[in-house]
Order: C-alpha cells, then sequence, then structure tokens
C-alpha cells in the first residue's frame, strides 16, 4: 500500500504567498502628532525666552 501523505506535493492554486504592503497611515499619524508636540514647545520655549526682562 502506498502512503499519499509520504509524496510531497507542491501547494495547488497557491504559487507563492501574497505579500500584502503595510498601512502606515498610523506611524505618519504618530510622527505628525510628535512633531507638532516639539514644534509648540520650541516656540512656547521661545515666547517666554522673548517675554522675559
Amino acid at each position: 500500500m502506498r502512503d499519499d501523505r509520504s509524496v510531497s506535493k507542491p501547494h495547488e492554486g497557491h504559487s507563492e504567498p501574497e505579500k500584502k504592503e503595510q498601512s502606515l497611515k498610523g506611524a505618519f499619524a504618530s510622527v505628525m502628532i510628535l512633531g507638532a508636540f516639539l514644534a509648540i514647545t520650541w516656540i512656547g520655549v521661545f515666547i517666554l525666552f522673548v517675554a522675559r526682562d
């Protein structure tokens, strides 16, 4: 008797797994929020420096 499990068959219908590109919208939003925070902080410190007597 022949055991069909021992015979290696190529995956029928699946030549290569599909590669999906990751969405970078979340990373972009995080970087923009961080950049806005840094810009506001720098502007606030500059205003305090200029307003000082």
